[in-house]
């Protein structure tokens, strides 16, 4: 059995190999159990232990274990942390994965898959809402399938902003300008894709900043009674979903507006499945607002997992 550090992780899987194996994955139609969300006794601020199954068609799986821990920034450690147990079909354990890092890999790449149907082609200006540990893969991940020129920053104090401007500035490189603020009203309006990596409970986004055709990317919340963007963004947009049975189990961002009726279940018009496998087309003009909410699914850990070991194979 194999196992894989973070920095090996990282260096086997590019963004432009992990977004065309998550492809792959959700267009194969991998079985995705419903994961199990447990409360961690004693934790300070709702910390979560995670078990999200995936079975591969073709036989094998990977199951991820991972704990969620919101006041873990305050204290030096990672948010979200965890491994990821990759099986043979024979149900051989094979390897064993750093899951932080995974995690966040897959969770960039699969937005960043989905602005390849949502966002316009010529989509230079990203916004990312939010300094924590994922948003420099965030942006990674967008600067790898759109042409982007400019990232802006946005946090709560100056501080955060600054820092996670300069981890970004020097992973991507003297190609995009990258700056940092912390007033998001000020620069979304001239974004095209505005991406939310925030552990906020109330919006942090509003829908009168945006501009007309903005694709909107919703990845931080991920339970019923926390939200990122406000009724103004998604009420007149087209909705899209990681998957279905996640997003409308858990994201408050499409539950809450939802139930209030402001929005219908017809705008949520299909999952990342749909879109891989041509089901669904995405975009269909350049004027038209569209969301994409994920909550993550074990689709992606399965099919990261499985590239980092043909990674090896393939280099042995």
């Amino acid at each position: 059995m194999r196992l894989f550090s973070g920095p090996e992780i990282e260096q086997r899987l590019p963004p432009a190999r992990l977004v065309a194996a998550l492809r792959a994955a959700f267009a194969a139609g991998h079985v995705c159990p419903p994961r199990q969300m447990l409360p961690l006794p004693g934790s300070a601020a709702a910390g979560w232990c995670l078990l999200m199954p995936a079975f591969s068609r073709s036989g094998g799986g990977a199951i991820k274990l991972v704990t969620v821990l919101p006041d873990n920034a305050r204290r030096g450690h990672p948010t979200v942390q965890g491994v990821v147990v990759l099986f043979s079909p024979q149900g051989t354990p094979v390897a064993v994965l750093d899951g932080t890092v995974l995690t966040r890999l897959r969770t960039a790449a699969a937005s960043a898959l989905a602005s390849t149907f949502l966002s316009r082609p010529d989509s230079t200006h990203l916004v990312i809402i939010g300094t924590g540990a994922l948003a420099p893969y965030m942006a990674v991940a967008h600067a790898a399938v759109r042409p982007l020129r400019r990232i802006s920053v946005c946090g709560r104090s100056a501080a955060s902003a600054a820092a996670a401007a300069a981890t970004i500035r020097a992973r991507i490189g003297g190609a995009v300008q990258v700056h940092d603020c912390t007033a998001p009203c000020e620069v979304v309006a001239d974004a095209d894709i505005v991406c939310c990596v925030t552990s906020s409970a109330t919006p942090v986004l509003e829908g009168k900043w945006l501009r007309e055709g903005a694709f909107v990317d919703l990845v931080g919340s991920f339970t019923p009674d926390t939200r990122e963007a406000d009724d103004a963004v998604v009420r007149d947009a087209r909705i899209f979903a990681d998957t279905f049975a996640g997003v409308l189990a858990e994201a408050g961002d499409i539950l809450d507006p939802l139930a209030r009726g402001v929005i219908s279940r017809g705008q949520l018009e299909a999952e990342l499945a749909d879109l891989a496998s041509g089901r669904h087309a995405g975009r269909a003009s350049a004027r038209e607002r569209t969301v994409f909410k994920s909550v993550g699914t074990a689709i992606e850990d399965l099919a990261a997992a499985e590239a980092v070991v043909a990674a090896v194979a393939g280099s042995a």
